[in-house]
């Protein structure tokens, strides 16, 4: 399946259950930590989107776990 760009597969991968949404994890601390755990799932783990970073301006965001699932590619 082709995408037009990032929010468009953001969107539809959220549509699809298989997104999670973290706001305001640290990103010394908590990203690395939730995305290595996440990934321990194997099929089942979702694409973690993490938002309003700790120390980061609004907007920043980072998207991690694309293409774990057969579902999201």
């Amino acid at each position: 399946m082709a995408y037009k760009d990032v929010r468009e597969w953001i969107q539809r991968v959220d549509e699809m259950g298989e997104l999670k949404v973290i706001e305001g994890a640290d990103w010394n601390l908590e990203i690395g930590a939730l995305a290595v755990l996440a990934s321990k799932q194997k099929e089942n783990s979702p694409a973690l989107l993490f938002d309003r970073i700790k120390d980061y301006p609004v907007g920043y965001r980072i998207l991690v776990g694309f293409f774990v699932s057969n579902a999201r590619r």
